[in-house]
């Protein structure tokens, strides 16, 4: 009985760690050439793996998709968490959170020409997924904040602004950050400094 039960606990990990492993070739392969030009045997070859053994995890593309964003999701948590943990002040860990959260995911699928088309990929068969990588900043940037002026730390009351309005304020200024010519990395990390500073500025106490 004992033996049995570990070794399907072994084969669940295998399975976990075979789906994560196409996911990130997809990953790469999504960022690089696009999602129509991406096929299952390019993502098998990437994977280094029989394109049968992507088919027992996967009924096609569109799931291979959304395992990506489910692993991508993943990492991202992870970055926050390790934000929130930290005992710097609120204005680094706020620039540390955007980074980690925007930053992140602009850099595995943003930097490159086949972003309008991703987007739009995600908006046809990835909305459920793209709503619980949207929760993982709105979740992380409430504690930080919620924690902040528990902490005396920030004020909110010269912005006149809930912590919910706060947080979608800039969730929307890390979009806006993106418009226009497509930036790179780096500068669309500065952006989203500025936009740390101005907001950490505004809730900051006076005197």
């Amino acid at each position: 009985m004992s033996d049995r039960s570990e070794s399907s606990g072994v084969a669940a990990d295998d399975a976990t760690g075979r789906i994560d492993q196409i996911a990130d070739a997809a990953l790469r392969l999504f960022a690089r050439y696009g999602y129509k030009r991406t096929s299952m045997d390019d993502i098998a070859k990437e994977a280094g793996l029989a394109k049968a053994t992507l088919y027992l995890h996967f009924k096609g593309k569109d799931d291979v998709f959304r395992a990506m964003l489910a692993l991508l999701g993943r990492r991202v948590e992870a970055r926050c968490r390790e934000v929130l943990i930290s005992q710097a002040p609120f204005p680094e860990r706020l620039t540390a959170l955007l980074r980690a959260h925007f930053a992140t995911a602009f850099e595995s699928l943003g930097t490159g020409e086949h972003l309008v088309e991703l987007k739009a990929v995600i908006a046809s068969i990835a909305g459920q997924e793209l709503l619980v990588f949207e929760d993982i900043f709105a979740r992380h940037a409430r504690n930080l904040i919620e924690e902040a002026q528990a902490k005396g730390e920030i004020s909110l009351k010269r912005t006149g602004l809930s912590p919910t309005m706060l947080i979608n304020t800039l969730m929307q200024a890390a979009a806006g950050a993106k418009l226009g010519p497509l930036p790179s990395c780096a500068d669309y990390q500065q952006r989203l400094d500025a936009i740390a500073s101005v907001t950490a500025a505004a809730v900051l106490p006076t005197g």
